[in-house]
């Protein structure tokens, strides 16, 4: 798919000051090439995915090479991304905070779906509530600060499970036996990006939830809606559709396209 290049000003007088700012946006352009080609491509691809003919996007690519955010190989002449572009890339990872993200969304994810959202990562027994954002719609509950929700039992749980490495989701499962159809019920999960709970895990409670995702696809903490059964019911797609949203946005800012990806709520 090509990239759409940026639009040219029409005002004559902003033109100029606008060159040095279109240069730079055609060379951010031939980065995300880079990233989408998703291995090292020849020229002409790059070429056809910027828009530009094969002369400019070489130029730009000499440039990129000799500031080392990209290189090219001297077999095959491909180009790839390069060693002050793998340096930027840790650096920016190295800053986020996947937990402070998901906390500046959660009043605004509340608002818009009228339920409460908690914040969830996996401790040792199952999924841990870290923070809490309560919708204005009150309703009775044990839940707190501090509680361990069930592992395969929940949806919190589920979906944390969903988006971790084969290989200690197959530890944490060993000890919880109550979970027949796991495997398919977490591929399920796999393939829309969010799981439900009704009101057989926590009475009158129920739940949708989803992932916030680390630039390795993998659950770093899940976001939960939780409400009466009634009340969630009748606004379930609403909130899924808000819930989606919410976490592809702060995935994205954490390094992942994982649920931007995926068509949408089933």
């Amino acid at each position: 798919m090509a990239i759409k290049p940026v639009a040219a000003d029409d005002n004559a007088d902003a033109d100029a000051p606008r060159r040095g700012i279109g240069s730079a946006d055609k060379a951010v352009d031939m980065l995300v090439a880079l990233i989408e080609a998703g291995r090292a491509a020849p020229l002409r691809d790059l070429a056809r995915a910027t828009d530009m003919p094969a002369s400019l996007a070489h130029r730009y690519l000499s440039s990129l090479v000799a500031r080392r955010l990209a290189r090219q190989d001297g077999a095959t002449g491909f180009y790839d991304l390069g060693p002050l572009a793998i340096r930027l890339g840790a650096e920016a990872l190295g800053r986020v905070d996947p937990l402070a993200l998901a906390m500046e969304a959660m009043p605004a994810l509340c608002d818009e779906t009228g339920l409460t959202v908690l914040l969830n990562v996996l401790g040792d027994s199952g999924p841990v509530i870290v923070r809490w954002q309560r919708s204005r719609v009150p309703f009775m509950t044990t839940l707190a600060v501090g509680a361990t929700l069930p592992l395969t039992q929940s949806a919190t749980g589920r979906v944390l499970l969903a988006f971790l490495p084969a290989r200690p989701v197959a530890r944490l499962i060993e000890r919880d036996t109550a979970a027949p159809g796991l495997a398919a019920r977490l591929a399920q999960i796999r393939t829309r990006g969010y799981d439900t709970a009704d009101s057989t895990v926590i009475p009158g409670l129920a739940a949708i939830s989803a992932p916030v995702l680390d630039a390795q696809d993998e659950a770093v903490a899940a976001l939960t809606l939780v409400g009466a059964g009634p009340d969630v019911r009748p606004l379930q797609q609403k909130a899924i559709d808000a819930l989606m949203a919410t976490c592809r946005h702060v995935s994205g800012q954490c390094g992942s396209d994982f649920l931007a990806r995926l068509e949408g709520p089933a």
